[in-house]
């Protein structure tokens, strides 16, 4: 006697039940606390009269600030629904920051040749606004590290945790499984670099959208795994750092 197995689909949705409010509410909360955030650091930005060449400076202290609103987000967040996880915890098991540190240096590369391929072609030092003194080169290093920290609280922490509960359902393509509030979540982060149109060729402005939206994904699997936001804030940190530095490297040996 045979018996038939069930076949599960590669791409399956379950679980999904959409409402219109909790999505807007998030694109609402996303703008403000990164707008909030940027307000204090710009305005200590200017008492200290820094040059082009700190620019640095203002973009760690946005940095912290929309991290510290991320967490006061998320502390209103476990008031007001108890039931959201913003997986602001030290790893309870297996970490997965030695993966997210691979993974991030692979966001590094891809985002390197997304962002700098005519240079890259060419062999031409890429225009970037980076100082190349070591004093200044350390700094947007140690910027780039720390990015997690603002954007992962406000993204995954905050938006992610309520939207879970608020939006529920997941997605599975293959093994790849997440909730659908990563995607929308994702979708958010990308629209969050909207202003790369304004100052980036479009090409480099085009790609950032795309690799944002890919990232976001990646966070939140990494969120999952490891039950917490250290893996997603590793590798976020460890991306930018490592496209910003081969960047810098190339700037001293080809301008």
């Amino acid at each position: 006697m045979t018996y038939a197995t069930a076949h599960r689909p590669f791409f399956e949705v379950s679980g999904f039940r959409f409402r219109l409010w909790p999505v807007l509410f998030a694109a609402l909360l996303m703008e403000g606390l990164l707008w909030l955030g940027q307000q204090p650091a710009r305005w200590l930005y200017k008492q200290g009269e820094f040059g082009d060449d700190q620019i640095w400076l203002y973009v760690q202290l946005a940095i912290l600030f929309q991290g510290l609103l991320g967490l006061v987000g998320i502390a209103a967040m476990k008031r007001l629904l108890p039931a959201a996880d913003a997986h602001l915890r030290w790893p309870p098991g297996r970490g997965y920051v030695g993966l997210a540190a691979l993974i991030g240096i692979a966001m590094g590369l891809i985002m390197l040749v997304a962002d700098f391929w005519p240079e890259l072609v060419s062999g031409t030092a890429p225009a970037a606004p980076y100082a190349l003194n070591p004093v200044d080169a350390a700094g947007w290093l140690a910027a780039m590290l720390t990015t997690g920290l603002g954007e992962e609280t406000i993204f995954r922490g905050l938006l992610v945790g309520f939207l879970v509960v608020l939006v529920p359902g997941r997605i599975r393509a293959g093994r790849f499984d997440i909730p659908v509030a990563a995607v929308i979540v994702a979708l958010l982060f990308g629209l969050a670099h909207w202003k790369s149109f304004q100052v980036d060729p479009f090409h480099m402005a085009a790609m950032q959208q795309l690799y944002a939206f890919t990232w976001g994904l990646i966070y939140v699997w990494l969120m999952e795994r490891s039950r917490s936001l250290l893996a997603p804030i590793v590798a976020h940190g460890v991306g930018n750092a490592i496209e910003v530095g081969i960047v810098m490297l190339l700037m001293s040996a080809w301008g």
